[in-house]
This record gives structure tokens, C-alpha cells and sequence, in this order.
């Protein structure tokens, strides 16, 4: 290698280190990992690698009869068992499972800087989108919880990056990227998207169909072994709160229908932008405003990634997207933040490449004849730099202040919910099983089963307050129905969505519900007993 390679080489490797430090010293200093189970996925996740670990097989070891976990690929949840094989003792190994998952963020960064180039982003620029990616707030969040987003991302990079070369006739390239997208399928299933983008990107466009065929040829058993296995191991049942835990696909099915299909259309395109562009502009406050400026952002970034790939650059990246957003605008959940994240590098270049564009547009008006358009120029350049401003000192604000404050709040709630866990250990029957929002860190905490009851996602898409309130508190059926005898209850699941006002009028009714007996009650968190 020659020395100028060589320095740049070790100069670059220092930058990716100083990239590294935002989202390192926020694992650092909350390694306790305050916000574990908020996001539900990431305890289920743990439990399943729980039971990998323990030789129980793929398990959801935390619900009533510990069914075989159906519903997430298991490459992810056998990557956090590693903590539980170094560290049997939870909540201490808590802290080893997230450096593991963090360390998808340096591969993330590191493929980032080999695509960049290749979408004809010069150095300099390069660097400064990898900058905005590590320092994104929602970056440090998802990198430094127990979630499978990083890790999907860095492989998702990997496979595209690997079919761009298989798209210049290497058959052993296209073999990797299949095998790389298969492990992406196995870590979300939403990597069926590189299947698709893969094979039109490499057959019709490139006119590589033996590079399609073998990338395929090399996905499809990843995908087949798979969903194999979950067939083989299906839970035979009806009971729509356990399908939600158990099979994305028929929960899918019970969750849509033709009556809602222009509401979750309408919602789901409205979070995507919403999402894709709150990464820009994040959520600090509820604001309309902020909201459509976040939206607007989102656009941008479609149309720069538009005219990337009017120029030939990054279509295969964009077919990926375009094949994400497709499975987001019918899922049964609005997207956000978290699921358009794997869109992100891309977004990035999108908004560089139409910022450009703008800035050639606003040049031109300022050194124009006429006074008027110099005026209109001036004016819309100073609110584009008002806009970027803003955005970067909200994400700095959310980075140096907000991620903190947040992570504290959630320490506080975590110590107090750890009494309750305690007295469950000390005083609950053996035998009790749990209604709880948050059932895995219950299970995890005490050993107890328990499970939640999800709200049913068309409630949500009608803005169905009344429906909503009465699921969320006739608990005394449900529980009943399922053999569940206590009640832990700290307050309405906030990722259900309930406005402020039913939420206390939710919190009240349970309360002072009748088909319930108070046994034990902290500030913050109660438990009751079914009659």
C-alpha cells in the first residue's frame, strides 16, 4: 500500500472512531440500558435469546405456555445470547447484550463510507453525511437498544453494496449478496424487500439474469428455512392477542380490512413522511408546523434521491426503498422514526443532492437583472439556512439534553418498577400469571408468565375513543380467558397511542374497577387481583 493510501487509510479509520463517540459515550453513561422494554420488541427479543441460550430452543419463555417464538427471525435474538452465555444474571448482562448490539454501528459506518462514493458524493460531503448519521439522535437511541435496526442495516448496506458488483458480471459477488440478504432477512423479515429490489435491479435493468438467478438461488433457502420452521411450529390458535406475538402475517390479516384500507393508506403515508423527515427534524414537541416542515423535508429527500437515479446513481438502494415503503403503507401500524430508518443513508444523499439543486436555483435568482427576484432569492435562502439551522440545533439539543433527561426518566421509572418486581418475587403465588403492559421485563424481573392486550390496531386507525377506552379497561374477560390472575399495572402503555384525557380516564376506571382487588401499590405502579 502506498503511504498516501496508507495515511489516508489510518486518518480515515480516526474519523470513524471520532464518529463513534456520540452514540459510545451515551451506552457508556446509561449502560443500564434505563429505556429497556419501552419499545416491547427489544424484551421480547431478549427473552427469546433467553431461551436459546438456556437449550429450551426458539421460545417466547415469558407468556403462559412459552410458545415457539414465530414472529422474528432468530438471527438477531441468537446474537444477544451470547450475553446471556457470558452473563446468565439479568439485569446485569443487560449491559453486555447492548454493546453487542451497538457494534452493528461501526459496520453501518464503515459500509457507509464505500457507498457514498459510489453515489458520486465527494469525500468531504461524504464525511459530512456520515457526521449527520452518527450524530442523529434517533442514530444514538436505536444503536444503543437491544433492536434488530442496526444490525439489518449494516447487512442490508452489505448485500446492495455486494449486487452492485454482482451487477458487473461476478458470479461469485452475487452469491455473497444473496447469503448476505438471507442473513438480513433472518435478522428482520422485512429483507424480503432486497429480494425484490435485487433481482428487477440486476435482471431487467442490468441484463445480469445469471447474477439474479444466482443471488436468488442463494436468498431463497435463508427464506425458505425459515418460514419453514415457523409453519412446523406454529401455535394452532384463534386468539388474536397471542397472534399478535406469534405471526406478523395473520395478525396482518386480522388487523386490515377493506373498511379501514383508506385510513391505514392515509396514515401510513402521513407517518412515513412524518417519520423519514422527523429523522431530519425530530419530534421534540408536538407542533403542526414542525410537523408539515418535517413532511416537506421528506419530499425533499425523495426528489434529490429521484434525481439521483435519473443520473443512474443508487437505483438499486432506491428500488430497496421503494419496496420498504410499499410493505410500510399496508402494515398495521403507522411507520416512524424506527422503520424508515434502514432508508436513512440514502435519505441523506436524497437531501445533499437536492440541496444542491436548491442552492444552484437560489444563485441564480441572486444574480439576477431584476431587484424583485434578487429580493425573492434572498428571502427564501435566508429560510432554507433559518430551516438547516434549526434542525441542527434541535438534533444537538436532542443529543446533548432531551436523550439524557429521557434516559433518567427512565431510570427513575425503572427503580421504582423494580420494587414492585421485588415484592412479586417475595409475595406473588408461584403459580400467578400476569396481565402487564410491560410483560417480558415482568418476566424477566420475577419469572412469572404474563402477557399484554394489545390494542387492536383499527381502533386506532378510526380514532375510536370510546372502543378504545373500553378495551383498555374491561380487563377482567380478557385476563380470565386466558388464565391470567394478576394485574400489573403502572400507568397506560404510551405505545398505544391514547390521548392525555383518556388516559386518565383509562388509569381511573381501573382503578376503581370492581373485578379488582389492590394487593400492593407504589407511587407509580400497582398490583391487583381478578376476582
Amino acid at each position: 500500500m502506498p503511504p498516501a493510501q496508507a495515511a489516508f487509510s489510518v486518518r480515515s479509520l480516526t474519523l470513524l472512531l471520532f464518529l463513534l463517540i456520540p452514540s459510545a459515550a451515551y451506552l457508556w453513561h446509561f449502560a443500564d440500558v434505563p429505556r429497556f422494554g419501552d419499545l416491547h420488541d427489544d424484551s421480547l427479543y431478549f427473552v427469546s435469546a433467553k431461551s436459546l441460550a438456556d437449550g429450551g430452543g426458539y421460545r417466547i419463555e415469558s407468556l403462559p405456555g412459552e410458545p415457539p417464538q414465530t414472529k422474528y427471525p432468530p438471527l438477531y435474538p441468537l446474537l444477544l445470547s451470547v450475553a446471556w452465555r457470558l452473563d446468565p444474571q439479568f439485569p446485569g448482562n443487560l449491559q453486555l447484550a447492548a454493546w453487542i448490539s451497538w457494534l452493528a454501528l461501526p459496520a453501518v459506518l464503515l459500509l457507509m463510507a464505500v457507498l457514498y462514493p459510489s453515489l458520486g458524493i465527494s469525500r468531504g460531503r461524504a464525511w459530512l453525511l456520515l457526521f449527520l448519521f452518527a450524530a442523529n439522535p434517533y442514530v444514538i437511541v436505536f444503536s444503543t437498544q437491544l433492536l434488530s435496526e442496526m444490525l439489518f442495516l449494516a447487512l442490508s448496506l452489505a448485500a446492495m453494496l455486494l449486487a452492485e458488483r454482482a451487477a458487473k458480471a461476478s458470479s461469485s459477488a452475487a452469491v455473497a449478496a444473496g447469503a448476505v440478504a438471507g442473513l438480513a432477512y433472518l435478522t428482520r423479515s422485512a429483507g424480503l424487500a432486497l429480494l425484490v429490489a435485487a433481482v428487477i435491479y440486476l435482471w431487467p435493468l442490468r441484463k445480469q439474469r445469471r447474477s439474479a438467478m444466482l443471488f436468488t438461488a442463494a436468498m431463497l433457502p435463508f427464506v425458505a428455512a425459515w418460514i419453514l420452521w415457523a409453519r412446523l411450529h406454529q401455535t394452532a390458535t384463534t386468539d388474536p392477542a397471542l397472534i399478535y406475538y406469534l405471526d406478523y402475517f395473520r395478525y396482518e390479516i386480522y388487523s386490515i380490512s377493506l373498511r379501514d384500507l383508506h385510513l391505514i393508506l392515509w396514515k401510513n403515508v402521513d407517518g412515513l413522511l412524518w417519520g423519514l423527515g422527523g429523522l431530519i427534524l425530530p419530534k421534540v414537541i408536538n407542533s403542526l408546523f414542525l410537523k408539515i416542515l418535517a413532511e416537506v423535508l421528506a419530499i425533499a429527500m425523495i426528489s434529490g434521491v429521484v434525481r439521483l437515479v435519473r443520473r443512474g446513481i443508487g437505483t438499486l438502494y432506491a428500488l430497496f426503498a421503494i419496496a420498504t415503503t410499499a410493505l410500510l403503507v399496508i402494515w398495521h401500524f403507522p411507520p416512524n422514526e424506527r422503520f424508515v430508518l434502514p432508508l436513512l443513508p440514502l435519505a441523506l444523499a436524497g437531501l445533499l443532492t437536492e440541496a444542491d439543486h436548491l442552492a444552484g436555483m437560489l444563485r441564480t435568482g441572486l444574480r439576477h437583472h431584476d431587484r424583485g427576484q434578487r429580493v425573492v432569492a434572498a428571502g427564501f435562502s435566508a429560510a432554507v439556512l433559518a430551516i438547516a439551522a434549526g434542525c441542527l440545533v434541535l438534533q444537538l439539543f436532542m443529543d446533548a439534553s432531551f436523550l439524557p433527561a429521557d434516559a433518567l426518566q427512565h431510570r427513575m421509572r425503572k427503580i421504582q418498577n423494580i420494587a414492585v418486581y421485588g415484592w412479586i418475587r417475595a409475595k406473588a403465588p408461584a403459580d400467578a400469571s400476569f396481565l402487564a403492559a410491560d410483560d417480558a421485563v415482568l418476566f424477566l424481573y420475577t419469572g412469572h408468565h404474563a402477557m399484554s392486550k394489545p390494542l387492536p390496531p383499527a381502533l386506532w386507525y378510526r380514532q375510536d375513543r370510546a372502543g378504545m377506552i373500553a378495551w383498555l379497561t374491561d380487563l377482567a374477560p380478557f385476563a380470565r380467558d386466558r388464565g391470567l390472575t394478576l394485574l400489573h399495572f403502572a400507568g397506560v402503555d404510551a405505545r398505544q397511542g391514547i390521548a392525555d384525557d383518556d388516559r386518565d380516564a383509562i388509569e381511573k376506571a381501573i382503578r376503581s374497577s370492581p373485578d379488582l382487588s389492590l394487593l400492593y401499590r407504589t407511587e407509580t405502579a400497582a398490583v391487583h387481583r381478578f376476582h
